[in-house]
Order: structure tokens, then sequence, then C-alpha cells
């Protein structure tokens, strides 16, 4: 599980959830979980969020995606 911080753009990230091979889990504070890539409800919530000072928590059902969006958010803090 990942915890972002900040996000710097929002459309941008859903554009690489959209081409991610597995899905991606957006975690709620109630503890359920909505899929960031099937749920178009889910997405619509997360263009929301402010991450704060707890982050955003998401999780990927395939692991081979994580470098794409690390390499996204590590580039985006250094912008």
């Amino acid at each position: 599980m990942f915890k972002i911080l900040t996000m710097p753009n929002t459309e941008k990230f859903l554009s690489l959830v959209k081409q991610s091979c597995g899905d991606v889990l957006l975690h709620l504070p109630d503890g359920t979980q909505c899929s960031l890539k099937r749920d178009h409800t889910a997405r619509q919530m997360f263009r929301t969020m402010q991450p704060g000072r707890d982050g955003i928590s998401i999780s990927f059902s395939n692991p081979g995606d994580t470098p794409t969006f690390l390499r996204y958010l590590m580039e985006a803090v250094l912008r």
C-alpha cells in the first residue's frame, strides 16, 4: 500500500490508472476499498480528495504497475 501525500496532477494520475495492467484500489478511511480503474464514482470521489497529513492510500493488484506510479510521483515532486 502507498500513501500519497501530495497530488500535483489528478488527471495525469488517473490517466496512469486507466493505462495500468491491473487494478488500482483506493483505500477509504472506513477500511473499504474501491477500484479507481473500474468505478466511475470512485474516480469522481478521488478528484475531490485532498491528501492532507494522513495522505491517500492506494494499492495495486498487479505489482508490475508499481514502477510507473512511483516514477510519476517522484517526477512530480521534482517539478
